[in-house]
């Protein structure tokens, strides 16, 4: 004997259409090309406020970056606790964290290198003295998706963080695999992202 509640006779069946009425294939993005600028502290550069930013007469990307695209992924902060006498948790903190902005650059060109190196190169040597990486960035992160939509973004405070190692190989390509970190900026803000959804 089943438990199902049969309708009464004549009782009009609801409609299930809201379940599928709100999946819209146009909505599913593939970034098919994107283009990464690099602004080291002190490049004066024009801050996006919209997708139609442009980046400059005569400034380029970093060029092609691996078939693994951009990860863009959060860092969690660190968690402060405080405990009382009866082992109960009165306090517990987090800070903010940060955003981590990852790729590995393709193109041999000279600002993807000094940017994994840490070093500017002069006549074309790069004298590298030390492992850490202090230089400061902003970085526009600009792509377009399988229609031709755009999205953008821009960290106007980022550091160099992990770095993968460089393989020289014949059967290889030299790559410059790079963790930028952002931080938070003046307004408070660690990056702006425009054109991630449709808006009315």
């Amino acid at each position: 004997m089943s438990d199902e509640i049969e309708p009464e006779p004549g009782t009009p069946t609801p409609s299930t259409d809201y379940i599928k009425d709100g999946n819209d294939a146009s909505n599913v993005r593939l970034i098919k090309e994107y283009a990464l600028f690099l602004y080291p502290d002190g490049e004066t550069y024009t801050k996006p406020t919209s997708t139609a930013w442009q980046p400059g007469e005569g400034k380029q990307p970093i060029g092609y970056s691996s078939e693994d695209g951009v990860e863009i992924t959060a860092e969690a902060g660190d968690t402060s606790t405080i405990k009382a006498h009866n082992g109960d948790t009165v306090v517990e903190e987090t800070s903010d964290g940060n955003w981590i902005i990852k790729l590995a650059g393709i193109e041999s060109k000279q600002e993807v290198a000094e940017a994994y190196f840490g070093v500017k190169a002069v006549n074309g040597v790069l004298s590298v003295t030390s492992a850490a990486n202090n230089t400061k960035y902003a970085l526009v992160l600009a792509g377009l998706d399988q229609y031709g939509r755009p999205i953008l973004l821009h960290a106007a405070s980022c550091t160099v963080g992990d770095r993968e190692a460089i393989k020289l190989s014949s059967s290889e390509e030299v790559s410059y695999g790079i963790s930028f970190k952002t931080f938070k900026d003046s307004d408070g803000k660690h990056f702006d992202l425009y054109g991630m959804f449709p808006t009315d």
